[in-house]
């Protein structure tokens, strides 16, 4: 199948989302019109004035459709008219949901929502691919540990299930659960059911970079960066916060990644694991000392040691060979982060 065409329409969902608003930027760069999905008029609103402020080329090719319910089959099949791909980001993630509030917050919207897109996508004969953010939690067994010396690829599932998911004891587990599970409703969507469009899905690590969707608090932060603020604001006394999920990407990375997922001339489905390598914290807390002396109270910790030996890595040589993608450094990612986030808190 050939990929889709310079200028075409792509639809979005989630747009009003970290990734995704990097995700719209870079196609409207590269001239293809975007039509992206929220929940409300005011999230469409505020989406469009982010972006705006943050001078993204082209929002004339942009259009934002209020679909309150992303599990409504009719509504989302509405707004694929016309188009030829879906980049589906649109994923519940609730830190306030508890143990018996799993299935309604978390399992059911990702799950349903992405069987929802693949058979709306189904009903339209325009859709030539769909690519869906899955994530390195559906890759990763996190009940074999750290595994140092072992390497993850797009070959490795996470084992949980959907009853794992229900039954979490707690948060991470349950996201682990829907991710997993609904990456695997796809595959099996697409198994089961002749489908026009090549599915491609994305298995990122923690991603972390500047933000360009709407943002008003530190309080309103995504996990990933989360994170990198916990290091920025433990102070020069405090203890540097430990290392969660150590693989990582940039943003503005995997936004491009997406886009050549949307426009490489694949044949058939295919998977990708997108990391641009380890991480730990306390490097992030040695680039921010190195440089931005003047504004970080960022506890010292032990300068220069890392925690890549101690546990698993990852190999995405495949998705930087197939779709000749590069990935920039922490520095690069972290630093401009950094910043925004001091000016966001009025240092």
């Amino acid at each position: 199948m050939a990929p889709i065409d310079p200028a075409s329409l792509v639809l979005v969902t989630g747009g009003n989302g970290f990734i995704a608003a990097h995700c719209i930027a870079t196609l409207l760069r590269f001239n293809h019109r975007v039509r992206a999905t929220v929940r409300s008029s005011q999230k469409a609103d505020d989406t469009r004035n982010a972006l705006a402020l943050a001078g993204v080329e082209n929002l004339s090719h942009l259009e934002l459709v209020v679909v309150p319910d992303p599990t409504d089959l009719k509504a989302f099949s509405a707004t694929l008219q016309g188009c030829q791909a879906v980049l589906h980001l649109a994923s519940g993630f609730n830190y306030n949901a508890v143990p018996g509030e799993f299935e309604e917050k978390l399992m059911i919207p990702a799950v349903r929502g992405t069987q929802v897109v693949c058979e709306a996508a189904k009903q339209h004969s325009t859709i030539r691919r769909v690519v869906i953010m899955s994530s390195f939690a559906s890759v990763y067994d996190a009940s074999l540990g750290l595994q140092p010396g072992s390497v993850y690829t797009e070959k490795d599932w996470c084992p949980l299930t959907y009853e794992d998911g229900v039954n979490a004891a707690a948060v991470p587990i349950a996201y682990r659960a829907s991710k997993v599970v609904a990456e695997r409703a796809a595959w099996h969507y697409v198994r089961d059911d002749p489908v026009q469009y090549e599915l491609v899905t994305l298995c990122p690590g923690m991603v972390f970079g500047r933000m360009i969707h709407p943002i008003s608090s530190l309080s309103q932060l995504n996990a990933s960066n989360q994170i990198v603020w916990q290091v920025l604001n433990a102070g020069n006394e405090g203890q540097i916060p430990l290392t969660k999920a150590p693989v990582w990407i940039d943003v503005e990375d995997l936004s491009e990644t997406s886009l050549k997922a949307l426009t490489f001339s694949g044949t058939g489905h295919d998977r990708f694991l997108v990391t641009q390598g380890s991480y730990d914290t306390q490097e992030i807390a040695d680039i921010v000392r190195s440089r931005l002396p003047e504004r970080q109270r960022v506890p010292v910790g032990e300068p220069g040691k890392r925690i890549s030996d101690t546990h698993y890595s990852c190999d995405s040589s495949k998705v930087q060979r197939v779709l000749g993608v590069k990935f920039r450094g922490l520095e690069k990612s972290i630093i401009p982060l950094a910043e925004q986030l001091y000016d966001m808190e009025g240092c």
